[in-house]
């Protein structure tokens, strides 16, 4: 656990609590130190911890002064405070980290002066409410990103969305790829963002449909890498949504993270079946030689090709088209039963088949990928569905419990087990036989039952954890906890899975309060 997650707890047992903190550490000033002193804090602390305090002081010092007592070793001893004046604390570094934290402390007062406006209707130039988007991709500086538009967000008073679309491509991203979006999902969590995930195929579409219907003001995205990307999603963006703000922050990262783009093939079969289709086709295609002209002839070799696009993929499908060609060539075009092509305008008609063929091939490939991404999301849907339609009827808490475990198992493959304290002692009262129960897993579930938030596998508390841990929460009271183990998945804990397993969370928790409260 963090050190901040200490403070947390102590202010949750109503311990009041005085700490101190350098500048360098708040989360969303991570990047812009970076830029300072070149030296990244792996530590840092959540705004939201910085914003909860009743009362923060600044102590100032001078870089002169500070710079002395190093050398006089009253912060670290003097071999190392040499090393630190040489590569951190250097007259330039402290003199910005200095107006730094002048300029966060001068922020945090001119926040708690509008509130104080605003709860005694002190009146005031108050502007209309911003609502400020930040796109977020799988990426390296996606972090960088999102506190960038946290920092906007909170200069501008404004509420801020972390808005992520979920395309074809997110199904071949690497594992480091999908660390970076779970990082920045997480970190936008934590920094106050709502967050969106969408699912669809055009990412600027899906963006500007949202902004436009949810009233956002301002649109913040990374800037492509490569100048020709400025013509795709940041020009679509401005063409689709202009009545908003659309914002391009630096997004210059060491090419060494980027990971290597990942060439996907379909299987071998695949191939097999769309050139053995161009086979039998072309072969009836040649018996009907005699009645048929050559347009018409291509046009029998396209529909093998067609149905490989669909069925086959996209990679099969233009190794069929370039055999049909081949095949064409040999058999139909003049001088026969030879590659030989004496007219050129043969050329142009294979051509446009090509681009007609890939055509088609995309067309087909979003289909599917739409075709899937709604299975998907119709098999979560019902499943939620379902159980909140159960849980509506359920009489007593083992059938609660028991539609819980019955209905999860349905949405996702995993084992699970559900905690009510009984006697003040945290029980198992109900779970799939895979699900182991030790002491760790038994400590992990009181911890969650203690704090009210989320711990093991895949956030910060524990995460060495077996498990996924959550509180069921009825409003401001907690029922019990619930644990989803997905073992020998290899699948990371994404955001959408998260809101899925905290709402079936949510569902157990309001019905065991319904029926203790009749």
């Amino acid at each position: 656990a963090k050190r901040y997650q200490d403070v947390d707890e102590m202010l949750n047992a109503g311990i009041d609590v005085y700490a101190t903190m350098n500048v360098q550490h708040v989360e969303s000033l991570n990047d812009i130190v970076f830029q300072i002193t070149n030296i990244r804090m792996r530590e840092t602390v959540p705004d939201t911890v910085v914003e909860a305090a009743y009362e923060i002081k600044l102590i100032d010092l001078p870089p002169e002064e500070l710079i002395k007592r190093l050398h006089e070793g009253k912060v670290y001893v003097k071999d190392m405070a040499k090393t630190a004046v040489a590569k951190y604390f250097r007259p330039g570094n402290l003199m910005a980290l200095r107006q730094l934290s002048l300029r966060t402390v001068a922020g945090s007062v001119d926040e708690k002066m509008r509130s104080y406006m605003q709860a005694h209707a002190i009146a005031g130039p108050w502007p209309t409410k911003e609502r400020v988007l930040a796109g977020i991709f799988a990426s390296p500086y996606a972090e960088k990103i999102v506190r960038s538009v946290f920092r906007l967000a909170s200069e501008l008073g404004a509420e801020w969305i972390a808005f992520y679309v979920e395309t074809e491509r997110h199904k071949t991203l690497s594992e480091k790829e999908k660390e970076w979006l779970n990082k920045a999902m997480d970190l936008a969590k934590q920094l106050g963002a709502r967050l969106i995930w969408v699912k669809g195929s055009d990412v600027t579409q899906e963006m500007a449909d949202y902004a436009r219907n949810n009233n956002v003001t301002k649109i913040v995205i990374g800037k492509p890498r490569r100048f020709w990307l400025l013509q795709s999603i940041p020009r679509k963006l401005l063409t689709r949504t202009p009545d908003i703000d659309i914002y391009l922050l630096d997004a210059r990262v060491d090419p060494k993270l980027m990971p290597r783009k990942r060439i996907t093939f379909a299987k071998p079969m695949n191939y097999a079946i769309g050139i053995l289709a161009v086979g039998v086709m072309s072969l009836i295609a040649f018996l009907l030689s005699n009645s048929l002209n050559e347009v018409n002839l291509l046009f029998l070799l396209l529909l093998p090709v067609i149905l490989s696009a669909i069925y086959l993929g996209k990679g099969p499908s233009i190794v069929s088209a370039i055999t049909s060609i081949l095949i064409f060539d040999y058999l139909f075009v003049p001088p026969h039963f030879t590659f030989a092509v004496h007219d050129v305008q043969y050329f142009v008609s294979f051509i446009v088949y090509i681009i007609v063929v890939v055509v088609i091939s995309n067309l087909a490939s979003q289909l599917r990928s739409k075709v899937e991404m709604l299975k998907q999301s119709e098999v979560k849907n019902i499943g939620l569905y379902g159980l909140s339609r159960d849980l509506v009827a359920a009489r007593n808490v083992e059938q609660v419990l028991a539609m819980m475990v019955r209905h999860t198992l349905q949405i996702f493959p995993c084992e699970m087990a559900i905690f009510l304290p009984i006697d003040e002692k945290l029980t198992v009262k109900a779970k799939t036989t895979e699900f182991e129960i030790d002491p760790q897993v038994i400590g992990v579930a009181s911890w969650v039952f203690i704090n009210k938030q989320s711990a093991g596998h895949g956030t910060s508390t524990l995460p060495q954890a077996k498990g996924f841990y959550l509180p069921m929460m009825s409003g401001e009271k907690i029922i019990g906890v619930v644990g989803f183990d997905f073992k020998g998945s290899k699948e990371m804990m994404t955001t959408e899975r998260r809101v899925v397993l905290k709402t079936i969370a949510r569902l157990g928790a309001m019905a065991i309060a319904r029926i203790r409260f009749q």
